[in-house]
Order: C-alpha cells, then sequence, then structure tokens
C-alpha cells in the first residue's frame, strides 16, 4: 500500500471511529430504528469512480449501478460532484456541457492526462467535431427512430396523431429515398429539409425525382403519401416541415450534420473525452438533436458486449431534464452489462415524471443505485423523510419517544455542506461535502495549462446538396408519374 493511500484510509477509519463513537454518547436508542450509515461503507479517497462528496468516490463497479444527483440550480452539484469526478476518472467519458463549465474547468487536465478530447458544439463549427444521424442509420428501425425524434419535438406532450404519425411516414420516406439512391454526401437532415420545401412548393419537381430513381417500393409509398387530398397532404408536409425547421434554416447546425467524425468505437480502445456544448439559452431548440445523439449513442453500446480488454465508459448527463430519451429507463436498467456508468443531474425528481411519466421515472430512479440530495428541495422532502425511518430515544423524563431521523423541513434546509446519499443495500448516509475549490490539488488541476506543443487541426465541412433539376422528363418517367 502506498504511503498517500494509507494516510488517507487511516483517516477513514479515525472517521470511522469518530461516528461510532458518537452514536455512543447520544441519548439515541439507535437499537431499535433508524440511523445514519458510516460513509466508509460506501465511498472512499482511493476508488476510481464518480464523485459522491467534492473527495471520496464510488468505485468503478459501484458507479456501474447508476448514479442521481437532485439538487436546485446553484446548489453545488457541479463543483462538488462533476469536475471531482472528472478530475478523478481514468477512462472514457461523454459529457452533457450545455454552459461549457466542465470544458473550461477540465479540458486542458484531460489532455496533459493522455486523453483525446472532442467537443461537439451544435452552436458553432469552429473547434467542433461532426456528427450525423444519417450517416449511423442502418435499417429500417434506425430510420423511423430518428423520424420519431424529429417529430417528437413538435407534438403536443409527446403524444402522436394522425398528422404526426404521417410526417414520420413523410421524413423516412425522404430519408430512405436518399440513403438507397444518392452519394452520401448527401445523406443529411438539411438535404431531407429541403426536399420537403420542393414538394411542398414545387412538388413536381419531387414527382419526377421519386419516378426517375426511386426504387419500386419507395415509389408507390411516395404515391400513397402524396395521395391524400390536397389539405391532407399540405398539412403532412407543414407538420414534416415544422419538425426540421431547428436544422434547414441553421446553417451552422445544418453543416455540423452534414458530416460524420466521431467514432463511439474509440471509446472503448483509448481514453477519449467527448464534451456535448450548445448555447445555453436555447436548450429546448437544440434538444431534438442532442436526444437523438444520445439514443443513438446508446444503441451503439448495447449492440455488443465489451471485451476483456475494452476501456469503461462514464457518461456525464447534466441537464437530464432537456432530454427525451425514449429508452432511458432501460437504458439505467442494462448499462452495468456493458461496463457503462451513467451520473445522471436533476434540478428535481419532478422532472423525470413529467418527461417520462410516473411509471418510467420510478424505475429510474430504482435503477440508481446511489442517489444524492442537496439541500433546498421541495417535493422529494416528505418522500426522503419516510425512507430515512424513525428513531426511538428517551426524553430528559425518561419517557420513551419517537421521532423522524430528518424531518422534512431538515431535509429541505440542510446546511449547503451537507448533502443525503441514499444508497441501495444500506443504510442513508448524511454527509460533509467539500467542493473543488477549497481542494488545492483539484483547483491546480483545474488552472492546468495546455502543452506547448499541443495542436487541434480540424477539418471543416459544409452541406451539399442535390441539384435538382427536372425541365427535362422523359416519356418513361412522364409515364410512371
Amino acid at each position: 500500500m502506498k504511503l498517500k493511500e494509507f494516510f488517507i484510509y487511516c483517516l477513514e477509519m479515525l472517521e470511522e471511529g469518530v461516528d461510532q463513537l458518537s452514536i455512543a454518547l447520544s441519548k439515541k436508542d439507535h437499537t431499535h430504528k433508524a440511523r445514519f450509515e458510516r460513509e466508509s461503507k460506501l465511498v472512499s479517497a482511493n476508488n476510481k469512480g464518480f464523485c459522491v462528496t467534492g473527495t471520496k468516490h464510488l468505485s468503478v463497479k459501484q458507479s456501474e449501478e447508476q448514479m442521481i444527483v437532485v439538487s436546485p440550480s446553484g446548489g453545488g452539484k457541479t463543483t462538488t460532484i462533476i469536475l471531482p469526478s472528472c478530475y478523478n476518472i481514468d477512462h472514457s467519458l461523454i459529457i452533457n456541457d450545455p454552459s461549457g463549465e466542465i470544458l473550461e474547468k477540465t479540458k486542458n487536465q484531460f489532455i496533459t492526462r493522455g486523453f483525446k478530447v472532442m467537443t461537439l458544439n451544435f452552436g458553432e463549427k469552429e473547434g467542433s467535431v461532426y456528427y450525423n444521424p444519417l450517416h449511423r442509420i442502418k435499417n429500417n428501425a434506425d430510420i423511423n427512430k430518428v423520424a420519431q425524434m424529429l417529430v417528437r419535438s413538435t407534438t403536443k406532450d409527446g403524444q402522436f396523431d394522425f398528422w404526426a404519425n404521417k410526417s414520420v411516414e413523410l421524413i423516412g420516406l425522404m430519408i430512405n429515398y436518399l440513403l438507397s439512391t444518392t452519394d452520401k454526401e448527401y445523406h443529411h437532415l438539411a438535404q431531407v429539409f429541403n426536399l420537403l420545401e420542393l414538394l411542398q412548393g414545387s412538388p413536381e419537381k419531387i414527382d419526377a425525382l421519386f419516378a426517375e430513381n426511386a426504387p419500386e417500393h419507395l415509389w408507390q409509398k411516395y404515391k400513397s403519401l402524396i395521395g391524400n387530398s390536397e389539405n391532407t397532404r399540405a398539412s403532412i408536409i407543414s407538420s414534416a416541415l415544422a419538425s426540421l425547421n431547428f436544422i434547414g434554416n441553421d446553417q451552422t447546425l445544418s453543416d455540423l450534420t452534414s458530416n460524420d467524425t466521431i467514432d463511439f468505437a474509440q471509446l472503448r480502445k483509448e481514453k477519449t473525452v467527448i464534451y456535448l456544448r450548445l448555447p445555453l439559452g436555447d436548450m429546448s431548440y437544440y434538444s431534438t438533436i442532442l436526444s437523438i445523439f444520445w439514443e443513438q449513442f446508446f444503441s451503439y453500446i448495447f449492440s455488443k458486449l465489451p471485451q476483456e480488454d475494452d476501456l469503461h465508459i462514464s457518461v456525464i448527463l447534466e441537464e437530464l431534464s432537456s432530454l427525451h430519451l425514449p429508452n432511458l429507463s432501460n437504458i439505467f436498467a442494462n448499462a452495468r452489462k456493458f461496463h457503462t456508468s451513467i451520473l445522471g443531474i436533476l434540478q428535481s425528481e419532478m422532472q423525470l415524471h413529467n418527461n417520462y411519466g410516473e411509471f418510467n421515472a420510478k424505475t429510474i430512479l430504482n435503477n440508481a443505485a446511489t442517489k444524492v440530495y442537496f439541500t433546498g428541495l421541495t417535493e422529494e422532502c416528505n418522500q426522503l423523510q419516510k425512507i430515512l425511518g424513525e428513531y426511538s430515544f428517551k426524553d430528559e423524563k425518561g419517557n420513551k419517544r419517537t421521532r423522524s431521523l430528518m424531518t422534512s423541513d431538515e431535509i429541505r434546509t440542510m446546511p449547503k455542506n451537507k448533502v443525503l446519499i441514499i444508497p441501495s443495500g444500506i443504510r442513508p448516509i448524511y454527509a460533509n461535502i467539500k467542493p473543488y475549490y477549497k481542494q488545492p490539488q483539484l483547483v491546480k488541476l483545474s488552472e492546468t495549462e495546455l502543452p506547448e506543443d499541443y495542436k487541434e487541426d480540424l477539418p471543416s465541412y459544409s452541406a451539399k446538396y442535390l441539384d435538382i433539376n427536372t425541365e427535362t422528363i422523359d416519356d418513361e418517367v412522364q409515364e410512371r408519374i
């Protein structure tokens, strides 16, 4: 055992002894019911998983059982949980980082530690890698998933009515046409939007395009969709366009999604960090493309079990409530089998209930083996009071009484340097926390400078569009139309 590790071990044992002494000296009769567990039963400064208290961490195996952090805005989740996790973890990560705060504080230290670092910034091309959902499609099911997630953003409460379902069909048809009949450089969502605009404004051009190039099964599907009444057809096209408007009318996003320079397989072979950035004030605007990214990432992760020498992957989902992943409950339940750990950050558990419904929200929370609650919560406090349980004690007059280990009001008004940890299988923990800026060694990491010889030379791409010229239509095509 190294000297540093031995010193940490001694401190943890001393802390455990102090905990035991405080229990023995208190007037509470903990033999009856509730009491808090020692931190050392769950976390250690020597572990390499997610950070829980700012100084102590889960093991990688415990992190694979998933972790949820619930904290109001400004509660300290970034400084106490996320940044110390980044400074400690020694395997690949993907980090949802809308504000860029995590990137600013951790990128340089990752580079000096030998990580390959990439940033996917949906709001700016400079310094960003590229992500194209269509380049990752392998079958019709993948097409349908992308089309559904695009349309979901324009549906009410995620409910698919006739118009939404027809929009999915139409977008899926256009994607299928591009993948089946055109070169790869035209396989991107801005080109799908372009086809839909032409279908709305110059339908004869798309009629001729499909008649000339589409395989028979796609031609029949196209005729079926445009065979509706004029008003119905116009409504379907308008609905489909609305689902793609955020890309089609945004040149930066059109370009960023026109190519793909991210290799998910690399995460298993080389220590890699991918930051996902977007303008913080436009979370809802970018939520659709962000959700598609995460859906395709987890589909890749779940496509095959990792090999013995494959790296573990940690996922930090800051602003989890801004994402809509239809399979999130299944992801939390099964990620551990694929050596993938997830840290989900919420401002309130109600965000999960609103986004995924009561059943799925409970499934997600139940499959997070470690849950951390910061001060300032509201709805969660009553439930936490029940979870913590009660204990019996004798008052000053010797009368036996019972009270909650912590009342809902005590939970709501916890000191800012305290958190409640609810682990699976052991008693709750009431722990002290310490943000990174009060730890000199972590402050030093946050101020790491880039090596002088470091260069970031990234290629630049622009969306390319089909030249749809249908001024002359031969007799065979005209007959098919």
